[in-house]
């Protein structure tokens, strides 16, 4: 039996946490580094997220040996952005099982891998301040306002997605599902547009803690720009979805998001787009 087929029988095509286990006569011959990213199975799953959990484990083993030090900052950095990724599918996972698949690791969140280039360039950048000014970057205030900042995001992201359940999809959604409702509870209370504002936070506040000064420019003026547009299609979207009962929730719940009025909004033209994270 091909490998294709082995695998094709081990593991049902449900999407979801749930698959039946391999009989004992399945023979899975593929390699144990083997990892095709698009099937979502459980062997890609537990490669993936053992990769993560090793990432984590080495970012705080080199903040517990090395201290509150240059290295130790950086494996903190590392530990923090492969948690990220590993509650992103987490989340997905138990809230809203029927859309879980491995993207919803959300490593490549747009198409032309520029999210991985701006992390990229960021180590970068904290490692050549580094050697050069060493000074500049030894751990202080400004680190542990950044951290703070970092996991405020993360949390109010996580709560996003665990209060929307099923109504959240990392992709703004053209057309209402079934099981679509505007949520107005929990997070959504405070903030209408919780997992944006928290993903800002958590970016921009990484930035801030590894003290990189053209990072945070550069992650606060690109996702700035790229919320902005991205929130003002989704209010479109959900106002076509939902009506007044959108309209009477912006009047009740405002957003940290600048620009996002209901004017403004009555006057976008953003085109529609398959990369756009949904947050209600």
């Amino acid at each position: 039996m091909a490998d294709n087929d082995v695998r094709a029988a081990a593991f049902t095509p449900e999407v979801g946490l749930f698959r039946r286990r391999p009989r004992s006569t399945d023979k899975w011959y593929t390699p144990i580094v083997a990892l095709d990213y698009e099937m979502h199975s459980a062997h890609n799953i537990a490669l993936t997220a053992c990769g993560l959990g090793i990432l984590i484990g080495l970012g705080l083993s080199a903040l517990a040996t090395l201290g509150f030090t240059h290295f130790g900052i950086l494996g903190l950095y590392v530990a923090l952005a492969a948690t990220y990724h590993m509650l992103e599918y987490l989340s997905v996972a138990m809230y809203n099982p029927t859309r879980v698949t491995m993207e919803s690791f959300m490593f490549s969140p747009d198409e032309g891998n520029h999210y991985y280039q701006a992390m990229l360039v960021s180590i970068a950048e904290y490692c050549i301040e580094s050697y050069f000014c060493k000074s500049s970057k030894a751990p202080g205030v400004v680190t542990c306002a950044g951290l703070i900042l970092a996991a405020f995001g993360q949390t109010m992201r996580t709560l996003a997605m665990v209060t929307a359940k099923s109504s959240f999809n990392h992709y703004i959604a053209n057309r209402k599902e079934s099981d679509h409702q505007l949520i107005t509870h929990g997070v959504y209370r405070y903030e209408r547009h919780p997992s944006y504002v928290g993903f800002f936070s958590w970016a921009v506040g990484l930035q801030i803690m590894l003290k990189n000064p053209v990072s945070v420019v550069g992650f606060a003026a690109v996702l700035g720009y790229f919320f902005l547009r991205r929130t003002r299609y989704e209010e479109h979207t959900l106002r076509v979805f939902f009506g007044p009962q959108y309209d009477n929730y912006c009047k009740r719940t405002g957003t940290l998001i600048p620009f996002v009025g209901d004017t403004s909004i009555a006057r976008a033209s953003a085109e529609p787009s398959d990369e756009v994270e949904e947050d209600s």
